[in-house]
């Protein structure tokens, strides 16, 4: 057996992306209490109808993604949404005013309050390289304005004071949550290596099982061509004896052959290997092991049903939380496997797993459907998760 598929698991990456566009989407939400005062304030100079248009837009957006991070699926499209139409605030104020404002660099278009949340938008939305676009000409630009009449006519050591304060401020907080994210990306990284050595280990220890069983038949057959000899008076006794001893030899002298020959490994085996890696993950996962027949399967049915019971564990590891217990059950009857994964955590409502999160669509049920086998899942909130394995010889 081979590990065939790469396993993903992106749950750090996710929940610190989630953690932070909550903070985001709930801070959205004082910055658009501050950025309408001062709205509201400019009103009598600016056109009306334009501005309650624009506003009107900005809001639709921070509602959109405060609307996704706190009840939906995370969905970073809004984020970028609301990251550009911060962008176009600047080149939209001139349209926006209808007077010059007063001269004595003390004024600030609303904009520079409604601009606050764009920063941090643009750090979770966009790679590393756009995310420095977005800020070196969104600030220049926005400090031009400022610096013009109909921007509030700063001086040059103001606006380059307030450009390096947005950076220095909005810039910081940006980088803690890249910094973050490559954390939890790193940790994700070493989950899934870790999660590969644990099947890895569980598939060499089925086949080094399976040698053993090809070992003990070899041995067997010399012994049972040593017996038969020394037991042989008769000339069919002898015939009998002699092609025993001939198959004894060729096994020993092909044995590579034996065991390319026989992929499969028995069940008892592979419920054996299965156990030893979900403990390896889970010392404390207890577990039931149920052989009423003695079949084997094939090295690609071992394979995925070991991938996705092992996918199944890890996942009960990471989302189930700290104080949860996990059961492990796996039974054979009449070509039949059945392995259960089972806890008593938090549990979590299958149909609104997120469209990124592989863990669950193509490391459990998708590894079934290749084999035709099925996986169910059942869990609902604070009920825990039960996922159920089967396969069945054709």
């Amino acid at each position: 057996m081979a590990v065939q598929t790469k396993l993903s698991s992106t749950f750090a990456t996710a929940r610190v992306d989630r953690l932070i566009g909550r903070a985001l989407a709930a801070g959205s939400v004082l910055f658009s209490i501050e950025g309408f005062a001062n709205f509201y304030a400019q009103l009598p100079m600016l056109n009306q109808p334009l501005a309650w248009t624009v506003m009107g837009c900005i809001w639709a957006t921070t509602a959109a993604y405060f609307t996704t991070f706190w009840f939906g699926s995370a969905n970073y499209m809004y984020l970028r949404i609301h990251a550009i139409a911060i962008a176009f605030l600047p080149l939209l104020w001139s349209v926006l005013v209808t007077s010059t404002p007063d001269q004595d660099g003390r004024f600030y278009p609303f904009i520079w309050w409604a601009m606050s949340t764009g920063w941090l938008a643009a750090a979770l939305g966009f790679s590393m390289r756009w995310v420095v676009v977005y800020y070196v000409v969104v600030n220049v630009v926005t400090q031009y304005l400022f610096s013009i009449p109909i921007g509030g006519n700063h001086s040059l050591e103001t606006s380059y004071l307030d450009g390096l304060y947005t950076i220095l401020t909005n810039g910081s907080v940006a980088v803690i949550a890249l910094m973050l994210r490559y954390a939890a990306s790193r940790s994700d990284i070493a989950n899934s290596e870790r999660m590969e050595a644990a099947i890895l280990e569980a598939q060499v220890e089925a086949q080094a099982k399976e040698r053993s069983r090809l070992d003990a038949l070899v041995h067997d057959s010399v012994l049972t061509a040593l017996i038969s000899a020394g037991r042989a008076t008769t000339e069919d006794e002898i015939k009998a004896s002699a092609d025993l001893a001939n198959i004894a030899i060729q096994r020993l002298q092909t044995p590579d052959s034996v065991y390319e020959a026989s992929a499969s490994v028995l069940c008892s085996s592979l419920f054996d290997s299965v156990i030893s890696a979900a403990r390896r993950i889970d010392p404390e996962i207890e577990f039931n092991k149920n052989c009423l027949t003695s079949f084997a399967v094939n090295g690609e049915v071992a394979s995925a049903l070991t991938e996705a019971t092992i996918q199944a564990v890890q996942n009960s590891v990471l989302h189930a939380g700290g104080k949860a217990k996990r059961e492990l059950h796996l039974k054979s009857s009449q070509g039949t496997l059945k392995l259960v994964v089972k806890d008593d955590g938090v549990g979590f409502r299958p149909n609104r797993v997120p469209t990124g999160r592989l863990g669950i669509k193509l490391s459990i049920q998708g590894r079934l459907e290749s084999i035709g086998g099925k996986a169910h899942i059942v869990s609902a909130p604070r009920k825990g998760t039960t996922v159920v394995l089967e396969w069945s010889q054709a």
